[in-house]
């Protein structure tokens, strides 16, 4: 594909809205497409030594309710190493830390419109910090669920684990906390 022209339509957290003219070898598209472009997410599955997860509820604007997750979020534009990423929003947004994440992969969320990758982790060993340096931004209402690791397939299966990305996250790290995957 070549890019011809890109032209920020709006930009707001945490993304922007790009207008895209492009051609590809033989195909000269008769309108402009629009995309987000946006920075890298990573999403990290928190089990305690005591084969616990530990999940986050909190309310989601797009499905305009509460919504039971992994927790996760945005890369902070001087963390170029996805793992450090993880481990800030584990502490931010549960007050737990570990000392062993392992990656599961990355993926882009939706190339058709999406410019960024997510990148997935389950983090071992978690245990409450004594010494907290990450809350949750002002604007965030978190809850904290802790949930047995062979519950986990059964809460996908029923919707209430409904986010793609934590379901996702879950599955992947089926096959590292002995869980039944979906």
């Amino acid at each position: 594909m070549k890019l011809i022209e890109k032209k920020s339509i709006l930009k707001t957290h945490p993304f922007e809205v790009e207008e895209i003219t492009f051609e590809l070898t033989d195909l000269k598209p008769s309108h402009s497409y629009f995309r987000l472009s946006a920075p890298d997410w990573v999403n990290v599955l928190p089990v305690t030594s005591g084969g616990q997860v530990i999940l986050i509820r909190q309310p989601r604007v797009g499905a305009m309710t509460y919504v039971l997750e992994t927790p996760g979020g945005v890369m902070d534009p001087h963390e170029k190493d996805p793992t450090m990423a993880a481990a800030r929003e584990l502490e931010e947004e549960t007050g737990f830390v570990s000392q062993r994440f392992l990656p599961l992969g990355s993926i882009n969320p939706n190339p058709a419109i999406m410019t960024n990758r997510c990148h997935f982790f389950v983090a071992l060993g978690c245990q409450p910090t004594t010494t907290r340096k990450h809350f949750p931004d002002l604007d965030e209402r978190i809850t904290l669920e802790l949930i047995d690791v062979k519950d986990l397939d059964g809460l996908v299966r029923t919707g209430q684990i409904n986010h793609a990305l934590a379901c996702l996250c879950v599955m992947l790290a089926a096959k590292y906390i002995g869980a039944p995957s979906s």
